[in-house]
């Protein structure tokens, strides 16, 4: 089990000295990424605080939510590459439209679709809102997992640590985000494969993955945000081969929806035609509604079989049939 995110969650106009001493007590914790999320700040605050916590050396910025239509999100995500959300098909189309006539759709990692409702202070980027001051974190533990039993134990370890770290800042501790997500070849397929005796994308894939969910949801620790398995294309190895394979596709991915949380998260596209992407968004849009729980997408538009996406490397594009 590593620490996958530990995150410091701020109000807007915060007194900002908080984060030196997160980010002092933190430099030495073998954690994959060291965030800040702040409560969405008016639109004309938000570049002195984003200005302030760059000058204070914080490299993952979450903070573009509620109030920003497509226009601003790109405009500000393109020059300081922070996180955030759009809640609206129709402005997301029109983001993805904009940075893919750009040549800019790396930026598409930054901005969430976030459907049916909002997650608060979960230490996952970019779809949550931050609504207090407080610590929250995420495990990476595809790995040592061998059977649903060990769910429960490993987030209790993990809700020590996340515990003993807000001690040490003297804030709230939020909550763990005990969602079962990939890092590479840390991979959430290969662990269904290896629980449940079958590759994901055959039949059964739902069974296992609800009952993933249901050792999640009955571990007793202290959770905030998704809590769910998380199946971000670019960021699971075996994900990407079970696609090249054909035994994995967008629609068998879509599916999944219906019992995980991610939507279609980290996931090149090849777009035919920008109305097809609207119409898919609205399906995902009906599944979240009758799922009654936010998910969240997040779509590289490309016209190529393979996009290389920085840090995950060469990730297979699906085909919008």
């Amino acid at each position: 089990m590593r620490i996958r995110a530990v995150t410091l969650h701020v109000r807007w106009d915060d007194d900002f000295s908080i984060v030196d001493k997160f980010l002092q007590v933190t430099k030495d914790i073998n954690a994959l990424t060291i965030r800040i999320s702040v409560s969405p700040p008016p639109p004309g605050q938000v570049e002195k605080v984003i200005k302030t916590l760059r000058d204070r050396g914080v490299k993952y910025i979450s903070a573009l939510h509620l109030y920003y239509n497509a226009e601003d999100i790109y405009r500000l995500v393109s020059q300081y590459e922070v996180f955030g959300t759009l809640n609206d098909v129709l402005e997301y189309v029109k983001f993805l439209k904009n940075i893919y006539s750009k040549g800019e759709i790396h930026l598409s990692r930054y901005i969430s679709l976030i459907i049916g409702g909002h997650v608060y202070n979960s230490p996952y980027f970019p779809a949550s809102l931050s609504t207090e001051r407080g610590l929250s974190v995420s495990l990476l533990y595809p790995n040592d997992i061998e059977n649903v039993d060990d769910i429960s134990f490993i987030l209790k370890k993990g809700e020590e640590v996340g515990r003993y770290i807000a001690e040490l800042i003297g804030v709230k501790f939020l909550g763990l985000d005990g969602s079962l997500s990939p890092w590479g070849e840390e991979s959430v397929a290969k662990a269904v494969e290896r629980i449940f005796g079958m590759r994901l994308g055959n039949v059964g894939s739902h069974y296992a993955i609800y009952r993933l969910n249901k050792a999640i949801k009955e571990a007793e620790v202290k959770k905030v945000g998704f809590n769910e398995v998380m199946l971000p294309l670019a960021e699971d190895e075996e994900l990407k081969r079970l696609i090249r394979e054909g035994v994995l596709d967008l629609s068998k991915l879509i599916s999944y929806i219906s019992v995980c949380v991610p939507g279609l998260d980290m996931a090149p596209i090849k777009i035919s035609q920008w109305d097809r992407l609207r119409r898919l968004l609205y399906d995902l849009l009906a599944i979240a509604e009758v799922k009654k729980r936010p998910i969240g997408v997040r779509i590289f538009p490309v016209d190529t079989d393979e996009y290389y996406i920085e840090g995950f490397g060469n990730t297979p594009a699906l085909v919008l049939g």
